[in-house]
């Protein structure tokens, strides 16, 4: 399936058990493999106003349609090599 990124911003975010993280707010392509590695998820309601930015690998990553995108839970398994989500507030 193609995707394209007008299709991805805005996109809902889930995790594997339900939860609405949010929304794509943009991603990080890496130029060298053409694939993206980082997707950035507003957490707030209105842009401007409180809200917090989920910055998920795209390892994370279960699934993608043009209706959502699920990650995995954020539960700590074992220590992971690749990168971990992180919250950045504004």
């Amino acid at each position: 399936m193609i995707i394209q990124s007008g299709d991805l911003i805005n996109l809902p975010v889930y995790s594997q058990s339900g939860q609405n993280l949010g929304r794509i707010d943009s991603f990080e392509i890496d130029l060298d493999s053409h694939t993206i590695i980082r997707y950035h998820v507003r957490t707030g309601l209105i842009k401007g106003l409180w809200h917090e930015q989920l910055l998920i690998a795209q390892s994370q990553v279960i699934s993608i349609s043009k209706e959502k995108m699920v990650v995995e839970d954020n539960i700590i398994k074992e220590p992971a090599a690749d990168f971990v989500a992180t919250t950045v507030t504004k």
